[in-house]
């Protein structure tokens, strides 16, 4: 999905003064529209789509902060006398870090549809949401706002089928919606989950995926076995590692800061899997190898 895309619902988002704006504090050119006002009287947005924030991503545009200055102004609305953050939560919270009592911000006006659409499509061009982040957040323009899920596929660039197989995920099970998060089974894992309409069916056969490392095709086949049993189908067997390599993801897991599979392959080969979630994160995996693409 090219940022492009994403862009192109801006403009039936907010009127043109108001996307004059939200261009000045993306390119800091307008130096005209840039108010100075207090750290403490900026409120966090309740729109806001991200409920994790890494904080070595925050602690290093912290220092960037303290170095260069702050490049990009914050965007916020006036709401009950605060300012209301619009855009720019990552930089609010490394200007938090630093101690600093004043930044720089943008006012524009915007309603709360307006702003919870803009802080959807922010995050998506970041690609920083989780999928049930973003699920979540596709629920809340349609049950908050009244938004058909073609007038919200329009807006992100994406297909009123995506749109409506994200929301679809709200209704996993507790237990697949913490697997799901936590990267230990996918999105492709849990669409199949999804036709179990059981609970505990589908939190049982979750945990199974995550713990044998089932192929979106193996749990597909589990749950064909569960939902119609055949004794003469043979059992979906996942590959369970030796303890000594189960020691080594788990320690690459801790070291990495996310989730790192071994598959092995006979006796002697087999592949390493680094889990990330969005393009930050896929970065900073980079760079700790030593890799410093432009992505």
């Amino acid at each position: 999905m090219s940022r492009q895309a994403l862009g192109k619902g801006l403009g039936a988002l907010i009127r043109k003064n108001e996307a004059r704006a939200a261009a000045a504090a993306e390119s800091a050119v307008d130096e005209s529209r840039v108010l100075l006002v207090k750290v403490e009287d900026i409120e966090p947005s309740p729109f806001q789509p991200r409920r994790v924030f890494n904080e070595e991503q925050i602690g290093e545009l912290a220092d960037s902060i303290r170095e260069r200055g702050l490049v990009q102004p914050l965007v916020v609305r006036k709401v009950n006398g605060k300012f209301e953050l619009i855009a720019g939560e990552r930089r609010l919270r490394a200007v938090r870090k630093l101690g600093q009592s004043e930044v720089k911000v943008v006012m524009m006006e915007a309603t709360d549809r307006e702003v919870a659409e803009l802080a959807l499509i922010e995050n998506l061009q970041r690609e920083d949401l989780t999928p049930l982040e973003e699920a979540e957040q596709y629920k809340l323009l349609q049950t908050r706002f009244g938004m058909k899920q073609e007038v919200i596929a329009q807006h992100v660039g994406k297909s009123r089928a995506v749109v409506a197989n994200m929301v679809r995920l709200l209704e996993l099970s507790a237990t697949a919606r913490e697997l799901l998060e936590k990267g230990d089974i996918s999105v492709g894992h849990a669409k199949v989950l999804l036709q179990l309409k059981d609970a505990a069916q589908q939190s049982a056969a979750a945990i199974r995926i995550a713990k044998q490392g089932l192929t979106v095709r193996q749990t597909e086949q589990l749950i064909k076995d569960i939902l119609t049993p055949d004794p003469s189908r043979p059992p979906i067997v996942g590959k369970t590692l030796p303890a000594a390599y189960e020691s080594v993801c788990q320690q690459l897991s801790h070291d990495f800061g996310t989730r790192v599979n071994i598959s092995l392959k006979g006796k002697s080969n087999g592949t390493i899997e680094i889990n990330y979630t969005g393009r930050d994160e896929l970065v900073r995996i980079l760079q700790l190898f030593g890799v410093n693409a432009p992505l």
